[in-house]
């Protein structure tokens, strides 16, 4: 089962959920061949064009261990390095890496202070399991500040450390667009106000039911529209339906990767009301970035690394579990056409410039090669 390309050194990318923004761009690699190995693709949203032959499916880690060793690539990338449930899986690359003599490449979004999350003692005990794994490593790359602080307090690895975007790649902005090709869903006469992620507490979503009563108050016409699932659905329902909310406030349900532009475009304002927790805070927030590629001002939360990707020209920033500085905010920019106008136009060019899927990948490749491969 050696991979073999006498063009290219092989790159294994050890992935655990995979999803299609994450895969697509992987086409965007040139130099590096890859062979992506994933355990389960739970979103239903890859269709058969997208699963191409570079993926390989594991279940266990010893089953991982079995395919890396078969596989032999010149580099691998390993998962997580910060999450319990994904220790022995990160055990099993490190592992086949050091039999078989293979280049380690570690990228971390984990940005929760460790003692935090895991409690003093246990922390101490990652960073001792992960100490071996850092030092082998030849590139560890990060995506927020709170990651790289983690990584940090394993070891002295500065000289190794990298701030990407990777994994969370970014966004075909050909294809997150402001411009309408007739596809749009009629989500009310408007104005509508968006929401796209886990319908799950730490997202915010009852701070925003929270904030839309205020919002109607002095916009009894704007509409509030969920996309995605989660365990916080059945909450929301019985919340609108106490209000009188059926036809205010829509729970779509969950909406492909790929036809979510569509939907963005439809909205007037998009909102993330993101809460840190002390187990979770937002890494990255893909769907701030989707809504600013497609044009539309973002009205979101300081969790974790959010201020890092929303830029103030793009979107309104308040602070967690706050309704009433969310309802402002929501109303502010429903009431000002030129404000969203401004905001909107800022976020799309922030997002063309920032965070182009085909360009993270080229500049992730180049710095793999020349740190890994001296090349």
């Amino acid at each position: 089962m050696r991979v073999v390309d006498h063009d290219r050194p092989v790159f294994a990318i050890v992935s655990t959920d995979i999803r299609r923004d994450l895969v697509a761009p992987l086409r965007h690699f040139t130099r590096l061949r890859v062979v992506h190995f994933y355990r389960q693709a739970p979103y239903a949203d890859l269709t058969t064009e997208d699963m191409d032959d570079c993926l390989i499916r594991y279940t266990t880690p010893l089953d991982l261990f079995g395919k890396l060793r078969q596989v032999r690539p010149d580099i691998v990338q390993g998962v997580e390095p910060f999450s319990i449930r994904l220790l022995p899986y990160l055990y099993a690359v490190f592992s086949a890496a050091v039999l078989r003599h293979i280049l380690l490449v570690i990228v971390t979004l984990e940005n929760r202070p460790l003692a935090s999350k895991h409690g003093p003692v246990f922390s101490s005990v990652m960073r001792s399991i992960l100490r071996p794994v850092f030092s082998y490593a030849r590139l560890i790359i990060h995506l927020n500040k709170g990651a790289r602080r983690n990584v940090l307090s394993v070891g002295v690895y500065d000289g190794k450390l990298w701030r990407l975007m990777y994994g969370t790649w970014g966004i075909d902005a050909s294809e997150f667009t402001p411009h309408r090709n007739g596809s749009e869903p009629y989500l009310g006469p408007g104005p509508v106000v968006l929401f796209v992620g886990r319908l799950h507490a730490e997202k915010g979503v009852f701070y925003l039911l929270d904030a839309y009563s205020q919002v109607k108050e002095q916009l009894p016409q704007a509409k509030l529209v969920f996309i995605g699932d989660g365990p916080a659905r059945s909450a929301m329902t019985d919340i609108a339906a106490h209000h009188g909310w059926a036809a205010d406030v829509a729970l779509k349900g969950t909406i492909k990767n790929r036809d979510l532009p569509s939907y963005f475009r439809a909205a007037d304002l998009f909102v993330a009301p993101s809460i840190t927790t002390r187990k979770w805070e937002e890494q990255v927030g893909m769907t701030n970035i989707q809504a600013m590629a497609c044009g539309v001002p973002v009205v979101s939360t300081r969790s974790g690394a959010i201020p890092e990707y929303v830029p103030e020209e793009a979107g309104v920033l308040v602070p967690e579990r706050d309704p009433k500085a969310l309802a402002e905010a929501i109303i502010r920019l429903l009431c000002d056409e030129s404000l969203r106008r401004r905001m909107g136009e800022a976020g799309r060019s922030y997002a063309v410039e920032h965070y182009d899927a085909r360009r993270n990948v080229e500049g992730a490749e180049a710095i793999i090669l020349e740190r890994c491969l001296g090349l």
